[in-house]
């Protein structure tokens, strides 16, 4: 094999240098047009978080979301989507890829009681068990939920189109209008998902959308009101007593349950609490308010409502009679209702065997305190404006929904059949081949090859300023704008083989990647990698070696 740096190349003229450097650049050119790829189906998500879709409609009408508004009129809006109680992303995110209702799953709130350990499992495992579910690259989105962060944003938006190319499935969670809605307000809570709407206006232009279907959803919805703060722990501890075995919202956990036909009646005539409801045998829930009991009864799949003195839901009155009714019947019967679904969504959830004893209910315009937190905005009752939420689509894999008008959030992904979470990542990284000089009359002062064996690995070899390097890196964490890569290696100088750390920060922006990192021998801690990248397309792309170094690279 042919050295780089041979008396061969250091003896030959410039010109044929400059020839030589032009046949490589025709050639790998030429290859990185050779290739197209079939067209295949990319699903694009959102999960915008905390808005109902009395509050998205609102926006929209009046005028607010310009871009939402204008992209899906040829697509289609479910203007009634219903989210699992208790709303919240706890709840319904980690359901959301297998279709599960509120009566399986690990999340009936932020924590819960293990009878069977007897004792409380705590909020940072039900947070974990969310995150569990979110792709890994995704996970970056809490840190641009803390508010005034979502600017930032545009960032990560900047590489769906590219991200799109390597992953089948692309979330992208804005979590900051939640955490803006409970802290700080209406105000800044439609400013977050104005700002939404300018970002997604931006990208959509840059995407092939013969390609990609998209998907717009809201976890759970956002109340705002005069609330009247109700501190319904001091509340439960004080009308339950020695019975309670704990107290984690909004399941109530007795030491003895056989009481709880009395201790939910209690609850809402002596508290601000609204509802208390509990399971009075296995195929009946009952609850009380301070107007009356109400019973949701299962027959084969199927659910009917009773109620004694007032109809408090107004079900009846909106023409329902007693009928037996699936669950998503109940959601088409009650969609314009205040309490839309209730009956299933509060019986499957007393079928959880983490449930608490008792749930209880409050809904606006009270607002549960949580230790020396009170809020502006929230979204723990079972009203419409804290569970029901738009669900907007658009792609050819996603018509079928066109006509759904009423849909159970937690079956959205179950109904697209070609939808699928499974296997989304690449089998490997890009191979590429890079080379570079660093002034005219010098051809190739350094080259680099990149082999990937799996996803998140790559192994390189390097030769530059007469020394080889060799490594194998990592990918030890990634998010949609950035991939920290670490490894181990050699290098040889001539002289002296040493082994290596390796460590590399990958910004990607766009088109435009920036690659810094170093190396560690015995030598000590060197910067080696300044590194800016133009990508061409996705086979193409110019190279700066910060600061006088210029190549090519090619990628497949």
């Amino acid at each position: 094999m042919l050295k780089i740096d041979s008396p061969y190349f250091k003896k030959a003229n410039s010109s044929r240098r400059l020839s030589i450097l032009c046949v490589l650049v025709i050639v790998i050119i030429l290859l990185s047009f050779s290739v197209t790829g079939g067209a295949s189906s990319k699903f694009l998500i959102f999960h915008l978080d905390a808005v109902s879709s009395q509050n998205f409609f609102q926006y929209m009408e009046d005028g607010d979301l310009p871009n939402l508004k204008t992209f899906f009129e040829d697509g289609h809006i479910i203007h009634y989507g219903l989210s699992l109680f208790p709303g919240g992303t706890e709840m319904i995110y980690p359901r959301l890829k297998k279709g599960l209702d509120n009566s399986t799953g690990d999340s009936v709130g932020w924590n819960y009681y293990d009878r069977e350990k007897e004792k409380v499992i705590s909020k940072y495992k039900t947070w974990f068990y969310m995150v569990s579910h979110m792709p890994r690259r995704a996970r970056a989105s809490f840190i641009y939920g803390i508010p005034g962060l979502d600017t930032f944003n545009f960032l990560h938006l900047l590489n769906v189109p590219e991200l799109l190319e390597t992953y089948g499935v692309i979330e992208f969670i804005w979590f900051t209008t939640d955490a803006l809605g409970h802290m700080l307000g209406p105000k800044l809570y439609e400013a977050s998902i104005r700002r939404f709407d300018r970002y997604f206006g931006n990208l959509v232009k840059k995407l092939n959308l013969d390609e990609v279907n998209i998907i717009i959803y809201c976890d759970h919805g956002m109340s705002f009101g005069k609330f009247i703060n109700a501190d319904q722990a001091k509340e439960i501890e004080r009308i339950v007593g020695d019975n309670l075995l704990t107290f984690l919202f909004p399941n109530v956990y007795l030491k003895n349950p056989d009481k709880k036909d009395k201790t939910a009646k209690d609850i809402v005539l002596e508290s601000e609490i609204d509802f208390a409801f509990y399971r009075e045998n296995p195929h009946r829930v009952a609850g009380y308010s301070d107007q009356g009991k109400m019973f949701f009864e299962e027959k084969e799949g199927k659910l009917r409502y009773l109620f004694e003195d007032k109809d408090i839901l107004g079900y009846y009155s909106s023409g329902y009679n007693g009928e037996w009714l699936t669950d998503l019947e109940w959601l088409s019967q009650t969609r314009d209702s205040r309490f839309p679904a209730v009956p299933p969504n509060i019986y499957n959830l007393l079928s959880n065997e983490k449930a608490g004893d008792i749930v209880i209910i409050i809904n606006p315009p009270k607002i549960p305190i949580f230790g020396w937190l009170t809020y502006p905005g929230n979204h723990a009752g079972l009203v419409n404006t804290d569970l029901m939420v738009p669900i907007l689509v658009k792609g050819p894999q996603l018509e079928h929904l066109y006509g759904r008008e009423v849909m159970w959030l937690h079956n959205l992904y179950t109904s697209i059949s070609e939808l699928s979470f499974e296997n989304n990542e690449p089998a490997r990284e890009k191979n590429s081949f890079s080379f570079w000089g660093s002034g005219y009359g010098e051809l190739n002062s350094g080259f680099e090859m990149s082999l990937s064996p799996a996803y998140r690995w790559n192994f390189a070899f390097r030769y530059h300023d007469d020394i080889y390097r060799s490594w194998l890196e990592y990918d030890l964490y990634s998010s949609y704008l950035i991939r920290l890569w670490t490894g181990a290696g050699l290098q040889y100088n001539g002289q002296n083989l040493d082994a290596l750390v390796q460590a590399r920060l990958q910004i990607d922006l766009g088109k435009i990647q920036l690659n810094y990192g170093g190396q560690y021998s015995r030598e000590g801690w060197e910067i080696n990698t300044k590194e800016l990248v133009y990508q061409i397309n996705d086979r193409l792309a110019l190279e700066w070696l910060i600061p006088n170094g210029f190549g090519l690279s090619f990628s497949w």
